[in-house]
């Protein structure tokens, strides 16, 4: 299994997406696991759990945006399963 923690502020209504998972990835869930901190208005951090179907370098792209907005943040990767 493999975990991507990316911070998230919900103040701020902004969500992390997947906008591309590698055919050779299977995302199996997405949860938010909130902040330790117990003031409004504190993030944490959104989970995706991938597994891998089979052995390759597999490209992993996620945004940042609101439900309705255009993105306000991306991040690229690359996951290598041997």
């Amino acid at each position: 299994m493999i975990e991507l923690h990316m911070e998230e502020s919900t103040s701020r209504d902004y969500c992390w997406f997947t906008s591309r998972v590698g055919a050779g990835l299977v995302l199996h869930d997405v949860r938010f696991v909130p902040s330790k901190n117990p003031l409004p208005g504190a993030g944490g951090e959104r989970v995706f759990y991938l597994k891998a179907s089979r052995v390759g370098r597999w490209p992993v792209a996620l945004r940042m945006r609101r439900l309705a907005d255009l993105d306000a943040d991306r991040a690229y990767m690359t996951v290598d399963v041997t």
